[in-house]
């Protein structure tokens, strides 16, 4: 096994994700020599937007998206309608409409970003921000003051986590401040409704901050959050499913993370994707 370049690795973090390890990019300190730095910029530039109350999106997209702008989509759960260049377009459309577009440092799907999406570039590898919730960076900086936006079974779920105390140390927060519900299931489908569904709540919402994480939808609805609410918006991606307790520990920089479960809840209706059953504390 290659083992990572240090300008890749991220504090607090373990990787443990097949194609990082043994693939090029992460072993190659001239294929993105500027990481850390945009690490750091990152960090502060979402402290900035937060402590002035600034709209801000942050979206990430990878396969999924990619093959479904493609129009191809071999998993029917996002989408139950016919994939058309004409359908996808406010999806596509989206993409060029947030604040940060980022997607993981990998050549292949780079590749198939390029040609999508011809000259516009990516802003930020994804990697960077799995790395700074997988290590707690995001819950602890913004702690008590989050709202949450995501499925509706893995919200049901993390909302009897949070009754827990041993969960609610674990994840740095004493509780999320909102937890606004989106359908695991054919949210493509009904683009406007969601959205004016989301408005509602999000312009109503407390929260300072929103981590959001609900599939492919995102792409035609999540730039204009900022004009519900003046505050930054993080897809954390998998991070939902974390939180959940349902993450693969090969999902990239989430090695160490620890997946709460409850021992007496049915999971059924949950989407577990790649989970691996390892690190597991039960409640």
């Amino acid at each position: 096994m290659i083992k990572m370049h240090e300008l890749y690795k991220i504090e607090g973090c373990s990787n443990i994700h097949s194609e990082q390890l043994d693939g090029t990019e992460y072993n190659d300190p001239d294929y993105y020599p500027e990481f850390q730095n945009k690490l750091e910029e990152f960090k502060k530039n979402i402290i900035e937007k937060y402590n002035n109350c600034q709209g801000f999106i942050v979206m990430r997209i990878y396969d999924g998206e990619l093959q479904f702008l493609r129009c191809m989509m071999p998993n029917r759960r996002h989408v139950t309608k016919k994939l058309t260049p004409n359908f996808i377009k406010p999806f596509k459309e989206g993409c060029y409409k947030v604040d940060i577009l980022s997607i993981q440092l990998n050549i292949k799907q780079e590749n198939i970003f390029k040609n999508i999406f011809k000259e516009k570039k990516f802003d930020l590898p994804m990697d960077i921000i799995y790395g700074l919730f997988a290590n707690k960076w995001l819950l602890k900086n913004f702690k008590n003051n989050i709202g949450l936006i995501g499925g509706n079974e893995k919200i049901k779920v993390i909302k009897e986590l949070m009754k827990y105390q041993q969960y609610r140390n674990y994840v740095e927060n004493d509780y999320f401040v909102d937890y606004i519900e989106v359908p695991e299931r054919g949210c493509c489908d009904n683009i406007e409704e969601i959205t004016q569904k989301l408005k509602d709540k999000i312009t109503n919402s407390k929260a300072k901050i929103f981590f959001y994480g609900f599939g492919i939808a995102k792409m035609a609805i999540a730039y204009k959050f900022k004009e519900f609410k003046n505050c930054p918006f993080i897809d954390i991606g998998c991070g939902m499913t974390a939180l959940a307790g349902c993450c693969g520990t090969d999902r990239p920089y989430f090695g160490n993370w620890v997946n709460h479960r409850l021992k007496n809840y049915n999971y059924r209706n949950m989407d577990h994707l790649d989970f691996d059953n390892r690190n597991v504390v039960y409640l």
